[in-house]
């Protein structure tokens, strides 16, 4: 199954934006998987959408609460295992895993010295054994209103960098989220989200959907051999996107941002979840041929 750009435009209001390698300082890498970490996806679409709807503004609000420093896989070790996040106070932490159990598997206090902190929590014996017989399982910490989005894993090999898709991208300035146009040997129908990180210091990572932070609605589409077909009216070599737009990204707050797109491939009603991230600048990773991660808002 070849999968192949489509593009979904993020028009973005800020202060000027640019590719990561013009700043000084950088986060300690990207944020990883995006809420649900494929843990909650749709159910089958059915019938798919058969024209692109209009967009809607998205405004990207300042962050508050604990969130992610990078792209984390806590290593469970017997029954325990850390994490490590921004944050703001003293406060509790409580990680689910819709796979392993419907309650919460762990809660703990966590002490924030110096904007840092690192919960340490155990889970019960069940929980672990269930955890060990997956190569990972996808977690969301919960700190008040904040969501941190991780793996667990009983590996000790350090999973492989997440890659990036075939030609899309987030330009900065002005900003567009582009879309994979995927494709497929025959014509299948497909789930997609698309997600904004954005990152500052004080608050780590933080994700932005269609909806608002931590949401994002799901579309509907049938991807083909030559992309998404309702991108490509009158079998049109050049897609027309849906765009999710304009963003508006408060100036001076000292930002990073970067895309990532989700898919579910639906073939004989059962799921197949893949995400990746996007370029950040004006050309996908391929044509870039060196591909980044970060737009930056000074």
């Amino acid at each position: 199954m070849r999968r192949i750009p489509l593009l979904i435009g993020l028009a973005v209001t800020a202060a000027a934006a640019q590719p990561a390698r013009a700043a000084a300082q950088l986060p300690s890498g990207p944020p990883g998987p995006p809420p649900g970490s494929g843990a909650n996806l749709p159910s089958s679409p059915g019938t798919a959408l058969s024209v692109v709807p209009p967009g809607a503004p998205l405004n990207l609000p300042d962050a508050a609460g604990p969130g992610l420093l990078r792209d984390t896989s806590a290593r469970l070790n017997g029954r325990g295992f850390k994490l490590r996040f921004a944050c703001q106070g003293d406060g509790t932490l409580r990680v689910r895993a819709p796979r392993i159990a419907a309650a919460a598997i762990a809660t703990n206090r966590y002490r924030c010295a110096n904007g840092r902190a690192t919960a340490r929590l155990t889970v019960s014996r069940r929980s672990a054994r269930r955890i060990a017989r997956r190569s990972g399982v996808a977690a969301t910490g919960v700190a008040g209103h904040a969501r941190l989005h991780f793996t667990i894993t009983t590996r000790k090999r350090t999973p492989a960098a997440k890659g990036f898709w075939t030609d899309g991208h987030l330009q900065c300035t002005p900003g567009f989220l582009v879309e994979p146009d995927f494709t497929t040997k025959n014509p299948t129908p497909v789930s997609t989200r698309g997600w904004i990180a954005v990152y500052t210091t004080a608050t780590g990572w933080h994700w932005f959907g269609s909806q608002g932070e931590n949401r994002g609605r799901w579309n509907a589409w049938t991807a083909t051999r030559t992309g998404i077909a309702q991108f490509h009216p009158g079998a049109s070599a050049t897609p027309v996107p849906w765009t999710l737009g304009p963003i508006t990204v408060p100036p001076g707050s000292g930002r990073y941002a970067v895309g990532v797109y989700e898919i579910v491939y639906w073939v004989g009603g059962r799921p197949d979840h893949q995400w990746q991230y996007v370029n950040a600048g004006t050309t996908g990773a391929v044509a870039a041929g060196s591909p980044t991660h970060y737009c930056v808002y000074p």
